[in-house]
């Protein structure tokens, strides 16, 4: 009998661990746009170093952009480094940012530097708002490569 007993409470001890690991790294709604808004923001990094030559503009843009939108850009990086303090804390996020990078290295498929500078100058249309930012990273269809799941919703009902 303290056999059956020690190997029950192994089983449960095996069963539990994995779910709360999957609990801690899953993505609430606040962090994907978070993520939205940080995969949106480095893609306008690297395309603005990658459009430079064809469009100097763009550099002293994204640089303007980055400034008005401190606030915002910070609350993200913030959200972000939570995300990730159970998952490797700070270099689990730097692996995740430059990831991001990495991904814009070659471009944005089927994205030019003109469509960059549209979204640009639509996210300094947005005066450092981070529901402007969020809504305009969802309309640019912005998907971030996302470490975990989404965190199950529960939505009560009135019966």
């Amino acid at each position: 009998m303290g056999k059956f007993i020690k190997s029950t409470l192994a089983a449960a001890i095996l069963v539990t661990v994995p779910a709360n690991s999957a609990q801690a790294a899953c993505w609430t709604e606040t962090a994907i746009s978070a993520a939205k808004i940080r995969d949106m923001e480095t893609m306008l990094m690297v395309s603005a170093l990658r459009c430079r030559a064809s469009d100097p503009s763009i550099l002293p843009a994204y640089n303007n952009f980055v400034r008005s939108s401190r606030v915002a850009l910070t609350q993200v990086n913030d959200t972000l480094r939570r995300q990730f303090a159970d998952q490797g804390g700070l270099n689990g996020y730097d692996r995740y940012v430059t990831s991001i990078a990495n991904r814009y290295g070659a471009g944005a498929e089927g994205l030019t530097c003109d469509d960059m500078s549209s979204i640009l100058s639509a996210a300094q249309s947005e005066s450092g708002s981070l529901a402007g930012l969020a809504r305009l990273a969802t309309a640019a269809n912005v998907e971030p490569v996302l470490t975990g799941s989404r965190c199950n919703v529960v939505v009560a009902s009135r019966r």
